[in-house]
């Protein structure tokens, strides 16, 4: 959890926030929002259910071997050919917020959600974890460009200001959360039946 804290508050220093004016004093006062999504399309090229050993391949021509956990019931279904579409969206959240007495920081926060597909038919499914972090700003030093991250745990993050500017309305006390998650959907498509050949056209008959 340290690493992942210290690598979303870092994310905080190169965010490009808007920052709030004091009429909108209850609007965070920095936010900052990243979101990427990578698809990656695979031919099944061997496969063997016993071992659960599968081999893939990329539309590069590289070839990926691996085991398949037993979590993935539907394995038996998938055959030589198939195609693999697995796709992975990662995104970050942080809000800068002036400092609430009222409320306690809320400690972290982890969630996962799953689907698969129905036993019998063709696998598929998606896997979703969700992690909010809070902290509070407990320095702001604009001449070195540092800023110390205390979290809800206790941990300690230096951050180095990679745009100081940024950084000039934030204040010592300020909260700090941060939500990252993370989405991985995988499909398995049956193989594209190849069109038939087309034989030679037969000569004509000598006459």
């Amino acid at each position: 959890m340290r690493l992942l804290s210290s690598a979303l508050v870092a994310a905080l220093a190169l965010a490009a926030p808007a920052m709030a004016d004091d009429a909108t004093a209850k609007k965070p006062k920095a936010t900052y929002n990243k979101k990427d999504t990578k698809t990656v399309t695979a031919t099944v090229k061997s496969i063997d259910v016993p071992t659960r050993h599968v081999v893939l391949t990329t539309a590069d021509g590289k070839d990926h071997s691996f085991t398949v956990g037993k979590q993935a019931r539907n394995l038996p279904q998938v055959k030589v050919g198939d195609e693999v579409i697995v796709q992975y969206q990662e995104a970050l959240a942080v809000e800068v917020n002036a400092t609430d007495p009222t409320k306690p920081l809320p400690g972290p926060t982890e969630a996962v959600a799953t689907d698969r597909s129905e036993l019998g038919k063709k696998p598929e499914g998606v896997v979703a974890r969700t992690v909010t972090l809070n902290g509070t700003v407990e320095a702001v030093d604009m001449e070195k460009k540092i800023a110390i991250i205390k979290g809800s745990g206790g941990n300690t993050v230096e951050v180095k200001m990679q745009h100081p500017e940024r950084w000039e309305n934030v204040k010592v006390g300020d909260t700090i959360t941060a939500k990252y998650s993370e989405a991985l959907a995988l499909s398995v498509q049956p193989a594209t039946p190849k069109p038939p050949t087309k034989g030679k056209p037969k000569a004509p008959p000598a006459k």
